[in-house]
């Protein structure tokens, strides 16, 4: 029987070493895990800063695009239309100089004949 309590024994014994064993090497497990939920949490920090920074440069860049740039596409746009209007008339006054120029010639191709004609008939 004495046996058998020393077999019961060692084998607590045994059970209780490894149960040691075990906690070591939860608390092991327990902390390394810490550590890397503390590094998550730092990145996440991390992430929700730049997102904040990212964030606030977009602002800037809407406002910037609001208050310069659709300003400039607008004075592009009316200097565009200027332009065209500015064309349509330089275009309507070349196409009356023109005409104007077309009826002199004309006249003068007219007179330049009625001139030939009376010479010829004068010189015969």
């Amino acid at each position: 029987m004495e046996k058998v309590l020393n077999e019961i024994l060692g084998k607590l014994d045994s059970l209780e070493q490894g149960h040691r064993q075990l906690r070591q090497e939860l608390k092991t497990d327990i902390k390394t895990i810490n550590g890397e939920l503390e590094s998550l949490n730092r990145r996440i920090g991390n992430l929700e800063e730049n997102q904040v920074r990212l964030e606030s440069k977009v602002d800037k860049l809407e406002l910037r695009i609001e208050n310069e740039v659709i300003g400039k596409i607008r004075a592009l746009l009316n200097g565009y239309t200027l332009r065209g209007d500015q064309i349509e008339k330089l275009q309507k006054h070349l196409d009356e100089r023109l005409d104007s120029i077309e009826t002199d010639t004309r006249y003068l191709v007219a007179r330049v004949a009625m001139l030939e004609k009376l010479a010829n008939e004068n010189s015969r």
